[in-house]
């Protein structure tokens, strides 16, 4: 990807030394590249990033509403053995 180029494709460019996404091999060398544009869209397969924490939005949790429905998912929560309720059950 490439900054500056607003379109939605490819875009072949003339490249030198200085540009980025190209490293000459000899002095003075141009090499024409085809180059990723810089609108991200779903035709993107791969987009690297850095991912930061935003002050008051990212760094808060908020706490869960609703709690569990599944059995034993209840057990898991309230740190219950599954192996006790069921020789309860049996002693029944």
């Amino acid at each position: 990807m490439k900054q500056g180029f607003l379109t939605h494709g490819r875009v072949r460019l003339l490249l030198s030394k200085g540009h980025s996404c190209y490293r000459p091999r000899r002095t003075g060398e141009r090499k024409r590249k085809s180059v990723c544009e810089c609108i991200v869209g779903a035709n993107l397969s791969v987009l690297n990033l850095v991912i930061k924490n935003i002050l008051r939005l990212t760094d808060t949790t908020v706490p869960r509403r609703l709690g569990p429905k599944r059995a034993s998912r209840i057990r898991k929560l309230s740190s219950l053995r599954a192996s006790t309720s069921k020789s309860e059950s049996s002693q029944k």
